[in-house]
């Protein structure tokens, strides 16, 4: 399956949102494996490996993540010319 990079920078708050939501849909995933467990809807351990899937982008999110300095205040530094770079530097073909 092909893969997809995200590079984002977002405020405290929407960083616990993201993290809530990866959380109430990884729980979401292991109350459909219970319920399949007594005869409803698919086999559980689909269900369980859909939430062990979420589980890992959650904690590669939060590995990934890293807390950096307010500059509000500073003049704008655009990131832009690494957009689309990985990989020491070389474009990215899907760009």
């Amino acid at each position: 399956m092909p893969r997809r990079r995200i590079d984002v920078s977002v405020s405290h708050d929407e960083f616990e949102d993201l993290n809530n939501a990866l959380e109430d849909h990884r729980d979401g995933f292991t109350d459909l494996a219970k319920e399949a467990a007594n005869g409803f809807g698919l086999e559980p351990e689909y269900w369980s490996g859909r939430a062990s899937e979420v589980q890992n982008l959650l904690e590669k999110v939060q590995e990934h993540s890293r807390e950096e300095a307010d500059t509000a205040d500073e003049p704008a530094q655009s990131a832009e010319p690494s957009q689309g770079l990985e990989r020491g530097g070389q474009p990215d073909p899907r760009d």
